[in-house]
């Protein structure tokens, strides 16, 4: 089969990223043709080269007319429904938060949707269009995401990775990471940049902190994986607990409990090694990408082509979406930018505040300390003198000061 992944942009590596580029090499590895298409290139095509993965150029097209498309984003179902119109298409839905990540809203674009959790399920059955929902998990290449050294007793490295990691909430787990002992390493957007393999950075850690496909892909390799980002937190992942959080993609979004700094350290003091096989075997049994692409073919081998005409101006509709996203994607980050200035400036004006009082207080004891010090002056003067001859001093002291006045008042 002929299959064109489609994407807007392979460029900044995310969870919709990492996951054409893990569904592209098992649907090749299956003997399919594949293809990587996207408007944007960037961090992403560059790592799929690597991977020996064919990436087309914005305006190049495969040889052939692709059996079916698997769109990443509603951008590139558009794009792709305009230039490939008799390749039917499934609709992967990565997100319900971004508008981009909704399938079209244009009958006869889409025949599928896959969704891999509860609540992008439930945004993309609430859609005016319908089209059939394949749900499926969360694909992780289990042979290159694995244990590469047991973890210890008690964790001593933890990371946080992702692009969602800033503001009060960083801090507030960089507080309770010392609080118990463990060194955090931050890598993402507003962290550290990485070029090493990821799967060799989640091996240095023995606590892995994110959410979606970070906490996937931790799991693979055998780390004690702890929900946690922008959205709060869901704690550890457990085999009691990997049901409900896998439903919610590892979202941060299904604890009643609000994580505080001290429930934070707490769950970290209760680390348990125990974790890091579970974990692996979890993924191994539910996310492998082999079972994953295998799921896909059968999906897009059953599609029927799609009928040649869509009565509605594709290229229009894709710019509209792009522009949006723009505008969703630069009021996150403004909003994220406010958050941490707004952060800052509170501490600012904390340590001022502090540094007011202290100073204060400061001036406070220097005063009091130069009280003390005439006291013990005029205190240790009376000692010295002898007693019968204080009074004849005394009353010289009073005349000479008296004379001093009288040359002033003359002069």
């Amino acid at each position: 089969m002929r299959i064109l992944i489609a994407a807007e942009a392979l460029g900044t590596i995310g969870g919709a990223e990492s996951y054409a580029l893990t569904v592209a090499e098992h649907l090749e590895r299956l003997g399919h043709d594949v293809w990587l298409w996207a408007i944007e290139h960037g961090e992403a095509a560059d790592r799929a080269r690597e991977r020996a993965l064919r990436v087309l150029e914005a305006g190049e097209a495969p040889d052939e007319e692709p059996d079916a498309v698997l769109a990443q984003d509603a951008v590139a179902s558009l794009a792709a429904a305009e230039s490939h119109p008799r390749s039917p298409q499934v609709f992967v839905a990565h997100s319900d938060y971004y508008d981009k990540f909704l399938p079209p809203q244009v009958p006869g674009v889409v025949a599928a949707v896959v969704a891999m959790y509860d609540r992008v399920e439930r945004r993309v059955r609430a859609t005016a269009v319908r089209a059939e929902v394949a749900r499926m998990t969360q694909p992780i290449d289990t042979a290159r995401f694995r244990p590469l050294r047991t973890l210890p007793d008690r964790p001593r490295r933890g990371l946080a990775l992702g692009h969602y990691h800033f503001g009060e909430r960083l801090e507030r787990l960089r507080r309770a990471c010392s609080a118990a002992g463990v060194e955090l390493s931050h890598v993402g957007m507003h962290g550290a940049s990485e070029r090493r393999p990821i799967e060799l950075v989640y091996n240095d850690a023995d606590v892995v902190f994110g959410k979606g496909r970070v906490v996937h892909e931790a799991m693979a390799c055998g780390r004690a994986a702890y929900v946690y980002d922008y959205n709060g937190g869901d704690g550890w992942v457990t085999r009691e607990s990997y049901p409900e959080l896998v439903a919610d993609n590892f979202g941060g979004q299904t604890a009643a409990r609000v994580l505080d700094e001290g429930q934070l350290a707490a769950d970290i003091a209760g680390f348990d090694p125990g974790m890091g096989l579970v974990n692996r075997d979890l993924a191994v049994r539910h996310h492998a990408a082999t079972d994953h692409a295998a799921a896909l073919v059968d999906l897009l081998g059953r599609l029927a082509p799609r009928s040649p005409t869509v009565d509605a101006p594709l290229d229009e509709l894709a710019r509209s979406i792009r522009v949006m996203h723009r505008a969703q994607a630069w009021a996150a980050l403004h909003e994220r930018e406010l958050g941490r200035l707004a952060d800052a400036e509170q501490r600012e004006t904390g340590v001022a505040t502090h540094m007011a009082r202290h100073a204060d207080d400061l001036t406070e004891r220097l005063h009091a300390a130069e009280d003390r010090a005439r006291a013990a002056e005029e205190a240790l003067a009376e000692v010295r003198e002898p007693r019968r001859g204080r009074p004849v001093r005394r009353a010289l002291r009073r005349l000479g000061r008296a004379r001093i006045g009288a040359r002033g008042s003359k002069a």
